[in-house]
């Protein structure tokens, strides 16, 4: 099995059919009104709307949402799950009714690390930035594949920084469950790049890589 794939950030009809289309995992949709790639819950819930049944898991980034705006955002856009940012933790959700992915961000000691209650479905690895990530900063590959040993057997997400030029190095230096891509996946910015456009291209040559290089 190669590693999955999760595009995050994906603003348009097209990219969430283009993801469907490429066999992407899962798709990630900015719920922080603070990021460039931020949606309403509105216009998320039209982009949720285009992914089949089959298709990639729904996932909705937030960031220290109230308990009442969380779960209206999970049943009104149709989320399969949540990718929590921020200083609240996944038990002030007690009522949260699909599963959450726990975000570590930056190199934090690994002694310091202690699994939240209730147990996260998967755990992010990402790097620390501002903005909650989405700026193309790459990770410390050799502590993220520490950070997965560690935290095994929960399945882990490699974020920060990748693209087509270093995902194949990262899922062999990291071995993943998975990457999550941004930035990446959408091209350089001096070359008119809008965060949130993605590039099909792009997609499918992390598609591409993540079913050749084994984690």
């Amino acid at each position: 099995m190669g590693c999955a794939l999760k595009i995050c950030g994906v603003t348009r009809a097209q990219d969430v059919d283009a993801c469907c289309e490429l066999g992407v995992d899962a798709i990630g949709f900015n719920l922080w009104p603070g990021s460039p790639r931020g949606l309403t819950v509105a216009a998320a819930r039209v982009l949720a709307g285009r992914v089949p049944s089959s298709g990639p898991l729904r996932i909705g980034v937030v960031v220290d949402p109230s308990p009442s705006e969380l779960y209206q955002a999970v049943e009104q856009v149709g989320l399969d799950a949540v990718q929590l940012h921020g200083t609240r933790a996944a038990a002030d959700y007690p009522d949260l009714a699909v599963p959450y992915i726990w975000v570590i961000r930056g190199t934090v000691p690994l002694t310091a690390l202690r699994r939240p209650h209730p147990e996260p479905q998967w755990i992010l690895l990402d790097a620390a930035v501002a903005g909650f990530g989405g700026r193309g900063v790459t990770h410390d590959w050799i502590w993220a594949a520490a950070a997965r040993e560690a935290l095994a057997p929960t399945p882990v997400w490699l974020a920060g920084g990748l693209d087509p030029d270093n995902a194949a190095l990262a899922i062999a230096a990291v071995r993943p469950w998975g990457v999550d891509v941004a930035s990446g996946a959408e091209g350089p910015r001096e070359l008119g790049a809008v965060p949130g456009h993605k590039s099909r291209d792009r997609i499918a040559a992390l598609r591409s890589i993540c079913d050749t290089v084994r984690p």
